[in-house]
């Protein structure tokens, strides 16, 4: 083992990814500081959620934030009693029970980067704790589950008693509202969410009573709760409010006015406006904090829920924090001069491993600590096997062309170059930590042999050049290969990485560049399948709750006509050919299997398939996430996970987070 990987352990924690919905519904105790990675295990699929932790005694009373209790004095707020809910969620704080505190600072840089605020309010139907070390799924608004018929019908318990911010009750109709009035609507929603379609039937929500909602689907959905800890904040819809801007419910007359005067040309468009959390400060939310004063801006503001339904173990209510504050600043630069300064409080986001030496440096400076988070990037290409140009498309759908493509690239050298050799060469096969992974996976022709590179190409008919060197297509072109990123950071820019590759592959007689491009830009043509070689990250831990990724399932970046064809019914896209076709197939195994041991099967299968494959070229795995924690600042995960699909920081639960006086 060289050098730097020895160093590169030191950082590191591997993590385990455990899918069992059988968990404790409080976040548990300070987890100790693991030295060794558990293995990933899956637990047997739950029928019933686990009871909720007992809420404090009647004789407990509860307690709140000195703010909310002048409002109460002042006949502004109903008692605490009355807006906590008969069935709040007791939270077992990380560390310890927390003291009220006042502003808790973080920095994005504007209206398009509200994904650094979700992720701080994220609250869905269920939610992933990692307080022990593991990853587990536990009831959050909903106070339990019970799942019938081998996993195709779930009951979902609502909270008695619970209330959105502006006090009105958060019932079934709500969820019912969300469901007929907004998912069936064909003018706001076209195309019914994929995420709960299963067999290609939407699922049916039925009310039971105000508390008790079904979900039906035609075939067993065994991923489902999982999936509702990644996307279930977008069922949350207070009919109350929103009704006035929906043509079921409001006056025609008065809506088109509404319209007019927002300057939009449809219903729709205003209602989706008005649907917006982090930008609506007049929406009801169910989450810790609410907006109150949005971005643009200096500032964007976000004030504590005085009807949040959390309490800690003492019956204090939850947040701590009155204030969820995030500064503007104008760029990554910015970000980074205000963490070391001491200006961010809890945040990962825009740190990145780039920064790791400087953030280190600063510690005593900033008066925080950086935690070394499992997570990171991993940069890589994405060889579109369905390719626009089908004289191009032959060549990129040869896997001895994408093996020869592999072996040019010099992963050592690209390590040392840009991660002080702590990163790990490889393919994206998943990672470490996730349910599917296995020893072995993302290493196929990942040696340096450009001799080998070079016989593979030959061998493939790619053996003719050009006066300048360059190898031409068997139809006579010169076979160009355009890799395309847009801004970002991956230890360094992602440009360099991806010139880096473009070089190596031009030392093997291909004619390959490296392009940057506007980000909006890119998302638009890669999207439209306009690109052979989209450059970028992919998710590593439970990737299987947003497939794209290694499935032509709602999008693809190696595949769109696929994920067209796949999305449509095979109506529209094109018919993708039998080796991928089977990951379509296995997917759908994997999402409808109620057995998390069964599911191993066929998340693996995919996983072999790539590794076999290589879809996606990947060149290494920067597995170190640097998260700022200031020293006064309690109840933070030590290691935690930077993981896109457990909502980054949200595995630290923020809402318990609180600052020592």
């Amino acid at each position: 083992m060289n050098a730097g990987r020895t160093t590169r352990r030191r950082f590191m924690l591997l993590t385990a990814v455990s899918a069992t919905a059988a968990a404790a519904t409080a976040c548990g105790g300070a987890a100790p500081a693991a030295t060794t990675a558990p293995e990933a295990t899956a637990a047997p699929a739950a029928t019933t959620a686990p009871a909720a932790t007992a809420a404090p005694s009647a004789a407990a009373k509860y307690q709140e934030a000195p703010s909310l209790a002048a409002l109460v004095a002042d006949g502004t707020l109903p008692p605490v009693e009355e807006r906590v809910s008969a069935e709040p969620m007791v939270v077992e704080c990380i560390e310890e029970v927390g003291q009220y505190s006042d502003d808790l600072h973080r920095v994005l840089t504007g209206p398009a980067d509200m994904s650094g605020y979700t992720v701080m309010t994220f609250d869905g139907f269920s939610r992933f704790d990692y307080s022990s070390g593991s990853l587990k799924i536990v009831p959050n608004i909903v106070k339990g589950w019970d799942i019938e018929e081998n996993g195709a019908l779930y009951r979902f318990h609502l909270r008695k008693g619970m209330k959105w911010s502006d006090g009105e009750p958060f019932t079934a109709d709500d969820v019912l509202f969300w469901y007929e009035d907004i998912a069936l609507n064909p003018e706001m929603s076209p195309v019914f969410p994929g995420w709960l379609t299963v067999g290609g039937e939407p699922v049916v929500i039925e009310k039971v009573d105000d508390y008790t909602v079904t979900f039906k689907f035609a075939r067993p959905y065994g991923i489902l709760l999982e999936v509702m800890g990644f996307r279930g904040d977008a069922i949350l819809a207070p009919k109350h409010y929103l009704q006035q801007f929906h043509p079921a419910y409001a006056d025609a007359d008065e809506l088109a006015a509404k319209v007019k005067e927002a300057q939009f040309e449809h219903w729709y468009q205003l209602f989706a406006n008005l649907n917006s959390a982090p930008t609506n400060p007049d929406l009801p939310v169910l989450y810790p904090w609410k907006v109150e004063t949005p971005f643009p801006g200096e500032r964007m503001v976000s004030v504590r829920n005085p009807y949040y339904w959390k309490v800690d173990t003492e019956g204090k209510q939850l947040p701590y924090f009155d204030r969820l504050v995030n500064d503007l600043a104008e760029n990554n630069e910015v970000i980074m001069m205000k963490a070391i300064a001491g200006e961010v409080d809890l945040q990962y986001r825009h740190m990145g491993f780039a920064n790791f030496s400087l953030l280190k440096e600063n510690e005593e400076t900033g008066d925080y600590r950086v935690r070394e988070w499992v997570g990171g990037p991993f940069p890589c290409i994405y060889v579109n096997q369905s390719a626009v140009d089908l004289e191009q498309r032959k060549v990129l759908a040869t896997r001895e062309f994408r093996h020869a493509l592999s072996y040019a690239i010099n992963r050592d050298e690209c390590n040392d170059l840009f991660w002080h050799g702590l990163a790990i060469p490889g393919h994206p096969c998943g990672g470490k930590g996730d349910l599917f992974w296995k020893e072995g996976f993302g290493t196929t022709a990942i040696e340096y042999d450009v001799e080998k590179a070079n016989q593979m190409l030959d061998a493939i008919g790619l053996d003719k050049r050009d006066g300048d060197g360059y190898r031409l297509r068997p139809d006579g072109q010169r076979l160009q290969l355009l890799m395309e990123a847009y801004p970002s950071e991956m230890g360094v820019p992602a440009i360099d990485i991806f010139a880096q590759v473009a070089m190596y592959w031009q030392e093997v007689g291909i004619d390959a560049q490296a392009r940057e491009i506007e980000r909006s830009l890119w998302g638009q043509r890669v999207m439209a399948n306009e690109m052979d070689m989209p450059a970028y990250d992919i998710d590593k831990i439970l990737w299987m709750l947003d497939p794209g990724w290694y499935v032509p399932y709602g999008f693809c970046y190696w595949g769109g006509l696929f994920a067209q064809w796949q999305a449509s019914g095979g109506t529209a896209g094109e018919e993708p050919p039998t080796e991928i076709k089977e990951i379509i197939e296995w997917y759908d195994m994997l999402r409808e299997e109620p057995d998390p041991e069964k599911r191993l099967e066929w998340g693996q299968k995919i996983l072999e398939r790539h590794n076999e494959m290589i879809y996606v070229i990947g060149v290494c795995n920067i597995d170190l996430q640097p998260c700022i924690v200031k020293n006064d600042i309690v109840n933070v995960l030590e290691n935690g996970l930077a993981v896109p699909a457990i909502r980054h920081e949200s595995v630290t639960w923020p809402f318990q987070a609180w600052r020592r006086s």
